[in-house]
Formats: structure tokens, C-alpha cells, sequence
């Protein structure tokens, strides 16, 4: 089964390629972020065929390169080491076909809003992952380089994504934990139905989270009510068996007979018992009496 990542990148990957501009973005996303871009190689990899499927489709769009995917164990492979092919995927992304290439981002290619989304689409193709509603909030896009990491974070800081970013074993994370963010991340990129998927988690999670609240809330009246009723009766029923009902004034009878027939009632619903009903402070002034009246008759014994 494939896992809430794959399946938000294979929604990417049915996605319209749009304008030619934002064709080179995200290819320059996934260059930028895959396996090797050098003037001696270019190699994409990735587990999901849908994603080099992309890549081999903006490669000849973009560059006219054709390239074969190739499978490598559970892996699909695009790799370029024809110096003809490798200079002209240099040539348009703007880099000169020389025998080191320092990994900066090129804002060149990036110039429009939307062409700054598919460059994060390609990227997060190439290199992110993003965890499932059933889980707390994370996305992530990993890169080897220091430099390009702290560029993209100030583009995706200029595009008012807000990540984060930390050093793990010699990579670079770009992340995110705040709901809000990932869901604004999916939709810039074009992954509506991942992010309206977390989003209806998060609902839902609050939703059940007040059920939650009020059945504790309401627990914890029934158990308050239910020791405070546990008392008053225990307290009664001893007195009662020492010296009758005639202990309590006439005027308290009733009270007497209504609170040791409902053990369970509240308050409000043990004064709407009387006919006709008394105020909830009346009842608990007559209860009062009665309990004062029935522990002088137990400490009298």
C-alpha cells in the first residue's frame, strides 16, 4: 500500500505540466535536488516511476533531451552522461558547461509566483516527504548542500512558507510541523486533495477532541453528583434507622422521601420533582437541614 507521501506525489504527477517557464522550474527543482548535477553527470532516482516518468517528460520538453528511465533494483533511474545532453540542460537552467558547479539557486529561473510553486513541486518530488493525517504534522526536504538549503529556505520565506531548518548527519532538513503551513505548502505545489486530507483530519481531531472535553466535563458532574447524593442517603437512611422519619420537621419530609428515591438525580432535577417546583437553592437550603439534622442524630447515638 502506497503511503500518504507517495500518494500526494503521484497526485503531482497527474498535474497539467503548465507554461513552458514553470516546465523548467520544476525540472530545476528536480535537478537541483536529485541524486547528481554536474557537468560529468545528471541522475535522478527515485522509487515511484510516476515521478521519473515527470522528469524524462521535462527533460525533453525543456532541453529536447530524450532519456530512458532505467530500473535499478526497486529504483527508476534517469541518468545523463552525454556532454551534449548534460550542456543543454546547463544551458537552460542558466549554468555555464564547466567542470564544477557550485549548488546555488539561480532566481533567473525562478522569476514568476508560479514559477517559483513548481520549482518547490520539483523539489519536493525529488527530495520531500510529508506524514500522513493519521500523524502529527510533518514535511520535510532533504538536501546534501548547506548553501542551497539556506537559499531555498529564503525563497520558500519569500513565499511565506515559514520553514524551519536543521543539520542531520551531513543533510540539510527543510521542515515543517505547523498544520497550517503544510497544508499551505500542498496547495501552493498543486496537492489539494493531500492537503484538503490533512485539513479534514484536523477538524476532526478538534471535533473529537471537544466530545472528548464535554464527556470528561459531564463524567466528572455525574461522579461529583453521584458522591454528594452517596453522602446526603447514607447519611439519611442512618438517622432514619435511629429515629423514624418523625426526626425531620413535616416541612422536610417531602425532601427526605424525593432525595432517598432518587439517588442519581442532580439538583435541577431533583427540584423539578416537587409540585410545583422549587429553585435550585431552595433545595439545596432544605438539604442542608437535613444533612445538619442527621448527623446530630448519628453523633447523639
Amino acid at each position: 500500500m502506497l503511503t500518504f507521501s507517495a500518494r500526494t506525489k503521484n497526485e503531482l504527477c497527474r498535474a497539467p505540466a503548465g507554461r513552458a517557464c514553470c516546465r523548467t522550474a520544476e525540472l530545476y527543482g528536480m535537478l537541483l535536488f536529485g541524486a547528481a548535477f554536474s557537468c560529468r553527470e545528471i541522475r535522478l532516482v527515485s522509487e515511484q516511476p510516476s515521478i521519473i516518468r515527470r522528469a524524462a517528460m521535462l527533460l525533453n520538453k525543456v532541453c529536447g533531451v530524450s532519456a530512458q528511465p532505467v530500473s535499478v533494483g526497486r529504483r527508476k533511474v534517469i541518468q545523463l552522461t552525454e556532454p551534449t545532453e548534460i550542456a543543454a540542460v546547463m544551458e537552460h537552467m542558466g549554468y555555464d558547461f564547466r567542470s564544477y558547479i557550485t549548488y546555488h539557486l539561480n532566481r533567473n529561473v525562478i522569476e514568476n509566483d508560479c514559477c517559483a510553486a513548481a520549482f518547490v513541486r520539483g523539489m519536493f518530488l525529488m527530495a520531500g516527504s510529508v506524514a500522513g493525517p493519521d500523524k502529527k504534522s510533518h514535511l520535510e526536504i532533504k538536501t546534501g548542500h548547506a548553501i542551497l538549503g539556506r537559499e531555498v529556505m529564503s525563497l520558500l520565506l519569500d513565499l511565506e512558507l515559514m520553514p524551519k531548518m536543521i543539520e542531520r548527519r551531513s543533510t540539510w532538513l527543510l521542515y515543517w510541523k505547523n498544520t497550517a503551513q503544510v497544508e499551505d505548502f500542498l496547495t501552493l505545489i498543486g496537492a489539494r486533495h493531500a492537503a484538503l486530507a490533512i485539513m479534514e483530519a484536523k477538524v476532526e481531531k478538534q471535533l473529537r477532541g471537544e466530545i472528548n472535553r464535554k464527556v470528561n466535563c459531564e463524567t466528572a458532574n455525574l461522579i461529583k453528583i453521584t458522591s454528594a447524593s452517596t453522602k446526603q442517603i447514607s447519611a439519611i437512611e442512618k438517622a432514619l434507622s435511629i429515629g423514624g422519619i418523625e426526626i425531620f420537621p413535616e416541612n422536610l419530609r417531602q425532601t427526605v422521601d424525593l432525595r432517598v428515591a432518587n439517588p442519581t438525580a442532580s439538583l435541577a432535577e431533583l427540584a423539578a420533582k416537587f409540585d410545583p417546583p422549587i429553585s435550585k437553592p431552595g433545595l439545596s437550603h432544605r438539604l442542608g437541614r437535613i444533612m445538619e439534622i442527621a448527623m446530630h442524630v448519628i453523633d447523639s447515638e
